[in-house]
């Protein structure tokens, strides 16, 4: 296909030469015929000046047609070679021009297709558009490409990714700001500079989410290990000393859960001992996201930091109390903290129905019969506890783990469903308190980073 572009323009360029060529040899016919002697045979004169005048007059018309052919083949050049050059607009051009972006409901379809055409035309300039993308990158601005809220919308949103949030997406069908959509024409053009203008990003951004995705990508491009070291000192850094990012989006009010993202995506253990002290948050709720790390990557060492928080008082929140105990208990049967944290719950009335049946269900979770065994010890160990709801779910769940013990099956489901019923019933339908609306971020200080969308 490009050869075949290539040789039409070819043509067309040796077509265009030939116009011109006949171009100029018209006028010179013109001048040779007019500049002949005069006849002296005036018999034959009137004869000759009449066929002169007609030749003249085809010549006339033969430049004409040629002119003609001239304007048309530069047209057709003109239309070929523009779209090659992004429509005259260059890497700056573009990006003044996507720094003024400003979507609304109502050009929302519009102006995302504006924002398409001009990345895919800074992403044709290839190499050649990496410096403009690198500099710009280190002027530590972005604009959202989204459509603004109102503050109360946005205060309740902000609120709602930096508490509720575990789990940020980290994939888009379109890039949500200024700032991702380089990072992904970076990875498009790849090259030796993209990669190091990639990787500059991880060094200088005061942003979680940025940290996260340009690590992401980058670990896509060259591998699992792709820059551990800048991604996880960068990630270290900002969970040990926050930046608040001015007129910060949602993707910055959870950067915290993207930073926490950072260390298990490299599997980061270094960090464990520092993740400790922050699972209980300034309002005595656990951060879910620090759980997730030390549960998913700090395993059996983050035990006692689990065992302190369940057992400290702090933790009042029974969702919360409910969480720890399915971290901890994991370790049942072959850790003393687990297996102490297991007859604790049991054996105490400070814990209700729902942490003991979190408690329960975590008895069979394994498949080692070492494991399956101790746990069964502990669970015929349990004392009956004068509640009749209780009691009947300690005796189901160990009805079950002696059936798994044996290699035997046991159905369980209609006698909980039943229990479920009274135990409804007996709490009057009331779920347990949410602690979504509590806030963790605090007041920082200001450094901005961002430049806001106009």
């Amino acid at each position: 296909m490009v050869i075949a572009n290539g040789n039409s323009e070819m043509k067309r360029t040796f077509n265009l030469r030939n116009c011109f060529a006949g171009a100029i040899i018209v006028p010179a016919i013109l001048f040779v015929g007019c500049g002949k002697a005069p006849i002296a045979d005036s018999s034959t004169e009137a004869d000759q000046v009449e066929a002169l005048r007609k030749e003249a007059a085809s010549l006339k018309s033969k430049l004409a047609s040629a002119q003609a052919a001239i304007d048309s083949l530069r047209l057709e050049l003109n239309s070929t070679v523009a779209p090659s050059d992004s429509g005259g607009l260059s890497a700056p051009d573009i990006l003044d021009e996507l720094m003024e972006i400003n979507m609304t409901s109502g050009n929302r379809g519009r102006i995302q297709r504006r924002i398409n055409f001009l990345f895919e035309s800074l992403s044709e300039q290839g190499e050649a558009a990496v410096p403009h993308i690198r500099e710009f990158l280190n002027r530590m601005e972005d604009v959202d490409f989204a459509v603004q809220k109102s503050p109360k919308d946005k205060s309740s949103e902000l609120n709602y990714w930096r508490t509720r949030m575990v789990h940020g997406p980290l994939d888009f069908e379109q890039p949500p700001s200024l700032r991702i959509g380089l990072i992904d024409i970076l990875t498009e053009v790849g090259g030796k500079k993209a990669e190091e203008a990639l990787a500059e990003v991880l060094s200088t951004t005061g942003r979680g989410f940025e940290i996260a995705y340009a690590a992401k990508k980058l670990q896509k491009w060259i591998g699992k290990d792709a820059y551990r070291d800048e991604a996880l000192g960068a990630a270290h850094e900002l969970l040990s000393e926050p930046i608040e990012v001015a007129n910060g989006n949602k993707f910055d009010a959870a950067s915290r859960q993207y930073l926490f993202m950072v260390l298990e995506m490299y599997n980061d253990q270094t960090f464990v001992q520092s993740a400790q002290g922050m699972l209980i948050d300034d309002d005595g709720g656990i951060d879910r996201t620090v759980l997730d790390y030390l549960n998913d990557v700090g395993k059996e060492q983050a035990m006692d930091a689990i065992y302190q928080a369940f057992n400290g008082g702090q933790v009042t929140d029974r969702g919360d109390l409910s969480r720890l105990a399915r971290a901890g208990l994991k370790y049942t049967g072959s850790n003393p903290q687990a297996n102490q944290m297991f007859k604790d719950i049991m054996s105490s009335d400070d814990y209700d129905i729902q942490v003991k049946w979190s408690a329960l269900r975590e008895m069979d979770d394994t498949e080692d019969d070492a494991t399956l065994q101790a746990r069964l010890a502990l669970m015929q160990g349990v004392q009956a506890s004068g509640d009749n709801t209780t009691d009947r779910v300690v005796q189901m769940y160990t009805r079950q783990l002696e059936a798994k013990v044996n290699g035997e099956e046991y159905d369980m489901r209609d006698e909980m469903r039943n229990v479920a019923r009274e135990l409804f019933s007996r709490e009057g339908g009331r779920g347990g308190r949410e602690r979504g609306e509590r806030n963790r971020g605090g007041d920082r200080g200001n450094q901005p980073t961002v430049v806001p969308a106009p």
